[in-house]
Parts: C-alpha cells; sequence; structure tokens
C-alpha cells in the first residue's frame, strides 16, 4: 500500500539493497531508496473532530490512534505547533498527577502524554479514549504513547485541527 507513495519495489521488501526492510527505514524517517542516509519529514496530525493521532512521514498517515483531547470548559488549542521538549514522567503541578511520555507542544502546558497516573498509582481513563475529557492535552493510551514518544524528536511539526 505506501509502496506507491514512498517509490519503493512491492515485490522486494529493501529496495535499496541496504539490509533494512523498507518499511523499518520510512517509520524511522529514512528514504527506502537511496543508500545514502536521506532523512524523510516526520509530523503529527491530530483531529479533534475524530479524536484521533496520525503519525506521518512525508505528509503521509504511517499509524493512527484514538486520543482523548480536551473537554469544552478546556479545549485542546487548534493550529500548527511543534515539540519543544519531551520528559518520560512530567509532573502536572496544576493537575497534581504524572504525565507519562510527555511532550510539550506550547510554552502554556499543553502537551501530548501517556493516559495520567495519580500519586496513588490510579491510571485514569483508558475508557476516555475518544472521548475529549483533558484539560486541554492530548492523551494517547499506554503502548501508543511510548511508540509515540520513541519516534518524535524534539522539534517535529504537530498540526492540530
Amino acid at each position: 500500500m505506501l509502496e506507491a507513495e514512498f517509490g519503493t519495489d512491492p515485490n522486494n521488501k529493501d529496495t535499496d539493497g541496504d539490509g533494512y526492510d523498507d518499511y523499518v527505514e520510512v517509520y524511522n524517517g529514512w528514504s527506502p531508496t537511496s543508500t545514502a542516509a536521506v532523512p524523510l519529514s516526520k509530523s503529527i496530525h491530530i483531529n479533534l473532530k475524530t479524536q484521533t493521532l496520525e503519525q506521518k512521514v512525508m505528509g503521509i498517515a504511517i499509524s493512527s490512534y484514538k486520543v482523548s483531547s480536551g473537554k469544552a470548559a478546556t479545549p485542546t488549542p487548534k493550529g500548527a505547533y511543534k515539540i519543544l521538549n519531551k520528559s518520560p514522567k512530567a509532573w502536572s503541578k496544576m493537575a497534581g498527577l504524572w504525565m507519562p511520555f510527555w511532550m510539550a507542544i506550547s510554552p502554556r502546558g499543553y502537551g501530548i502524554h501517556e493516559l495520567p497516573v495519580w500519586p496513588s498509582g490510579y491510571r485514569e481513563g483508558a475508557s476516555h479514549l475518544g472521548v475529549p475529557v483533558s484539560h486541554g492535552c492530548v492523551r494517547l493510551g499506554i503502548g501508543p504513547a511510548k511508540t509515540l514518544y520513541d519516534w518524535t524528536p524534539i522539534g517535529t511539526p504537530v498540526m492540530i485541527d
């Protein structure tokens, strides 16, 4: 399916013969058609209406996850952002809870993170994915949050609409 988008040979899982599968190269943001280290642009797109987040390479969605964004009283801000900083376990002073796999998109405290964890150890929100209930951040489920965190370098563009 992605072969046509990235110009790879559908009958050869390693089009450029460099020892790496085409999908692995694309997923990690490298050209699958060149043995030289040619980077491909990564980005994140969050659709508030469908409550989904897409990982994109060269503007092409390679993965999609359900999210929970801000509720009506504390909406997730729309617009173009970028990943400003990351922390594997950030503390929210305002909410009084941990936000695993934190990626800041705004100096005003908005970010993308895994389902929050209260000091008691209670993890909030698995049933909330797909429903806007946060205080403005974008929450991902267990697993997808770490996957996205590991994939995303600081500076990655984030579009929220």
